[in-house]
């Protein structure tokens, strides 16, 4: 039933689209042919994988760059409150305000969305990493340290499966950033990829693949939320904190 109440929300707006359609917003048909030409073409193909090369790259050192650091600063609050006043500057700070510098040092490619997209995804994997170390309960170390395992060890065997599953939360989360931002820096910074094409299919006043671009960046942002939607899922199972 609830497959069928999402079928019926779907059809109901592409029928409104539908009868809004005019000359400047091409109907569903004309952006199916679009959506056709470029698949055809391989034009969408190559958009695709060199946006998902820069996407992955970026969520990568993003995400990983978070978590070493959060759990540096988890362990030691010290450091964590010598940072505090940079990173507090930092981070309200939008990932698009940097696109003139990053552009002035990297030039036109790869790196300034890359940059992006990192700087998007850091922040809020740093901060949910303390908060992964912080909600650490301290009696399972203290246990650990009473039976003689070593700070490997503890950190293996205890600190990693407990925090495991906030780590793949706050993964979740950056990969939905990393992807929003994937686009928007491909559209200030890059020559190719799915944020590209939207700037290249406007200036060739092109709107039903400008459409059919659009719609695909959503079909691939759906499927990357349900991957880590599952490989959650998966992990609160393994480690016994699925309730359902």
């Amino acid at each position: 039933m609830r497959y069928f109440w999402q079928f019926i929300v779907i059809a109901v707006v592409v029928i409104l689209w539908d009868i809004f359609s005019s000359n400047l917003i091409p109907s569903p048909l004309r952006t199916l042919e679009a959506f056709n030409q470029i698949i055809t073409s391989g034009v969408l193909s190559v958009g695709i994988i060199d946006s998902l090369y820069r996407y992955i790259l970026g969520l990568t050192f993003g995400a990983l760059a978070g978590i070493v650091i959060g759990f540096i600063f988890g362990f030691y609050p010290k450091i964590a409150s010598a940072f505090e006043p940079l990173f507090s500057i930092l981070r309200p700070i939008s990932p698009i305000a940097w696109v003139p510098i990053v552009l002035i040092i990297f030039g036109i490619g790869n790196m300034p969305t890359i940059f992006i997209i990192a700087y998007s995804v850091f922040f809020p994997v740093l901060l949910l990493s303390i908060k992964a170390i912080k909600d650490l309960p301290s009696e399972l170390i203290t246990v650990a340290k009473n039976f003689g395992a070593s700070r490997l060890q503890i950190f293996t065997g205890v600190i990693l499966p407990s925090s495991f599953l906030s780590l793949i939360s706050s993964l979740r989360l950056a990969a939905s950033l990393a992807w929003i931002n994937l686009v928007v820096g491909e559209m200030l910074g890059a020559q190719t990829g799915l944020g590209y094409m939207i700037i290249d299919s406007r200036n060739q006043l092109r709107i039903d693949i400008l459409l059919a671009v659009i719609i695909t960046i959503g079909i691939i942002g759906m499927l990357i939320n349900l991957a880590f939607g599952v490989i959650e899922k998966q992990t609160s199972r393994r480690y016994g904190y699925d309730r359902d």
